[in-house]
């Protein structure tokens, strides 16, 4: 598991480290492949810091570096919380709606709340329910009270709930479909994002 340096010293040392072989990967190999996952593990370090220009930046650099990444749950919270720090409400809410997709059972986790059901399709092993226990404990130590709940409060408005129900409505299902009507459910799926984009 994923840990963090007890002292802010050694949290921007390790950021730096990340940060170093990434920029690495970039001047050798004129791109960044990154198996490691590094570009993922420097947001919860931010997040613990809380240097949120060096947030700003990283987060400006990742999205120059990776356009197209799919990212990581606990790293996709991260980056919500972050810029809704900065101020960024709307953008920071559009994050959290692309984390919640990513792993239906993140932000009950948070709240303690019942993660079920289990057994339905997911889109990778990051959406898979045990994912959840990779969040440093540090990570859940910094989110502030307030920014708890602005998370619950996004979590339990009509257009999330909506969409967190039908996600899990798909997934139940898929398996039970013609591959015609699956095709269409996976399409339906994978546009639950779209009604945030009025966010982004």
């Amino acid at each position: 598991m994923f840990t963090v340096p007890d002292t802010e010293k050694k949290i921007r040392a390790k950021i730096s480290n990340y940060k170093s072989g990434l920029n690495r990967e970039l001047r050798e190999y004129g791109a960044i492949s990154d198996g490691y996952g590094k570009r993922y593990l420097i947001f919860p370090l931010l997040l613990v810091l809380d240097d949120l220009k060096k947030a700003k930046e990283y987060m400006e650099w990742y999205d120059a570096q990776f356009p197209d990444d799919i990212g990581e749950p606990i790293q996709m919270l991260c980056r919500s919380i972050l810029s809704h720090r900065l101020g960024n409400t709307e953008k920071a809410t559009y994050e959290l709606a692309a984390t919640m997709l990513s792993n239906v059972y993140l932000l009950p986790w948070l709240f303690g709340n019942n993660i079920g059901p289990f057994g339905i399709e997911q889109t990778s092993d990051f959406a898979n329910p045990d994912h959840c226990d990779y969040m440093p404990l540090e990570v859940f130590h910094s989110i502030s009270g307030e920014e708890l709940y602005w998370i619950e409060s996004c979590f339990e408005s009509e257009i999330f709930r909506e969409a967190h129900t039908r996600f899990i409505e798909i997934s139940l299902i898929l398996n039970l479909v013609s591959n015609e009507e699956r095709v269409a459910l996976l399409n339906e799926r994978n546009g639950l994002l779209m009604p945030f984009e009025k966010f982004s």
